[in-house]
C-alpha cells in the first residue's frame, strides 16, 4: 500500500470541482486548459478558455489563424510567448501529425512550447500515460507530503518527486491521480495558510507532522525584477492616431503599443518626443500620465505623453512606418496590458 492509501480517489470524487477540461479527453481541449492555466487561476482563466476554444475550436482552425488573431483572444493573459508558440504548435501538428496531436510523451516534447508539464498534463489526461504532471501545485504539496527540503523546481527535484509520485500513482488511473493532485494543491495545501484538517494526506504529512507547512516548499531565491524607464507618445489629430507593431524579441513581440522610446524624463514638462512636432511649443498637452507596471522580471514606470493637434503638424518622417488608425479602431489590436491600462485611463478621464 502507497503513503496515499485510497484517500486520494475518495476525497477527489467528493471535492473536486466541475472543470470543462475533466470532461473531454480531447487533447486538444486539454492542451488549451493546461498552456492557459499556466499563468492564472481557474476563476480568471475559464473565460479565456472559453473564448478560445470559441474562436478556434480545432487544431485546425488555430493552425490557420493569423498572429494578430491569436494575440487578440490571448490579450490580457500575459505570457505572449506562449500563444505564439500554440500557433507554432498547431502548425507542426497539422503538417507533421496529420492533425492529430502525438499520443507518447517523447512525440508531445518535440511540439514547439510543450515541455515536461504539459506533454505529461496532455498524456496523462487524454491517453491515460501513467507519468506525473509536476506543476507548480504538485510541486508544494509533495514538498510538503515527503517532507522534502531541497529546493524545488530543479530537474534533480522533479527527477525525485516524478520517482515516489510514480509509485504513489501504482494504484490510480493517471488522470485521476494527477487531477486529485494537481486539486490538492489548488484548494488545501494552498501557499499560505494551507487547509491542512481538509486534506486527506493530514495523518501521512510529514510537514504536517513536525510544523513544516510554513517553511516547505523550499524556493530558490530569486534575483529583484530590474527597473526599466518607458515613454510612450499617444497623439489625437482629429480622431487619428498612432501605433507601432513590437517586432523584436521580447515578451511583448507581436502586439501593438504607441510609438516608444527608453529613459526617463526627470522634468515632467520636457516633452521627449519634441522632434516628432512641427511647432511643438504651441501645441496642446495633456498632464503626462506615469503608470507602474509589474512583470515577472522587470518592474516598468512608464509615461503616456498625450497631445491633441493637427495631423498637419506631425514631422511625417517620424510616421512613415508606424500604424496611422482611428481611436475608435485601437481595441481591434492585439494590445499589451501596460497599454490597456494607458487606454483606460487616458479614455475614460
Amino acid at each position: 500500500m502507497t503513503r496515499m492509501g485510497c484517500k486520494l480517489a475518495e476525497w477527489y470524487h467528493t471535492n473536486a470541482r466541475n472543470l470543462p477540461w475533466r470532461d473531454t479527453s480531447d487533447p486538444y481541449m486539454i492542451w488549451v486548459s493546461e498552456v492557459i492555466l499556466q499563468q492564472t487561476r481557474v476563476t480568471q482563466g475559464l473565460p479565456f478558455y472559453y473564448n478560445f476554444i470559441t474562436k478556434f475550436p480545432s487544431v485546425k482552425t488555430l493552425a490557420e489563424a493569423s498572429q494578430d488573431e491569436i494575440l487578440k483572444i490571448w490579450q490580457g493573459l500575459g505570457y505572449y510567448g506562449r500563444a505564439r508558440n500554440m500557433m507554432k504548435a498547431a502548425k507542426v501538428i497539422m503538417e507533421q501529425h496529420g492533425g492529430i496531436f502525438p499520443d507518447t510523451i517523447e512525440k508531445l516534447k518535440k511540439i514547439p512550447g510543450i515541455g515536461n508539464y504539459t506533454a505529461a498534463a496532455v498524456g496523462s489526461f487524454a491517453y491515460n500515460i501513467r507519468i506525473p504532471a509536476i506543476d507548480g501545485n504538485v510541486r508544494r504539496v509533495a514538498s510538503r507530503l515527503y517532507g522534502l527540503q531541497e529546493p524545488i523546481g530543479t530537474p534533480k527535484s522533479d527527477k525525485k518527486m516524478e520517482s515516489l509520485l510514480l509509485n504513489e500513482m501504482q494504484p490510480y488511473p493517471p488522470s485521476l491521480f494527477n487531477q486529485a493532485m494537481m486539486e490538492i494543491g489548488a484548494t488545501v495545501c494552498k501557499p499560505i495558510n494551507p487547509e491542512c484538517m481538509q486534506c486527506p494526506f493530514e495523518d501521512v504529512c510529514e510537514a504536517r507532522s513536525k510544523n513544516l507547512q510554513h517553511v516547505l516548499p523550499v524556493k530558490t531565491i530569486k534575483e529583484p525584477p530590474r527597473v526599466v524607464y518607458m515613454n510612450y507618445l499617444f497623439i489625437n489629430a482629429d480622431g487619428v492616431t498612432w501605433l507601432q507593431k513590437r517586432l523584436a524579441d521580447s515578451i511583448w513581440k507581436g502586439l501593438y503599443e504607441f510609438p516608444s522610446t527608453l529613459g526617463t524624463v526627470e522634468n515632467k514638462t520636457t516633452n521627449p518626443f519634441h522632434d516628432w512636432f512641427i511647432n511643438a511649443d504651441e501645441l496642446a498637452m495633456d498632464k503626462p500620465l506615469t503608470i507602474k507596471h509589474h512583470l515577472t522580471h522587470q518592474t516598468i514606470f512608464a509615461t503616456l505623453w498625450q497631445f491633441s493637434c493637427k495631423e498637419a503638424n506631425i514631422v511625417g518622417e517620424k510616421v512613415q512606418d508606424k500604424i496611422r488608425t482611428q481611436l475608435t479602431e485601437i481595441e481591434s489590436f492585439p494590445v499589451h496590458r501596460l497599454m490597456l491600462k494607458f487606454l483606460e485611463k487616458s479614455f475614460n478621464n
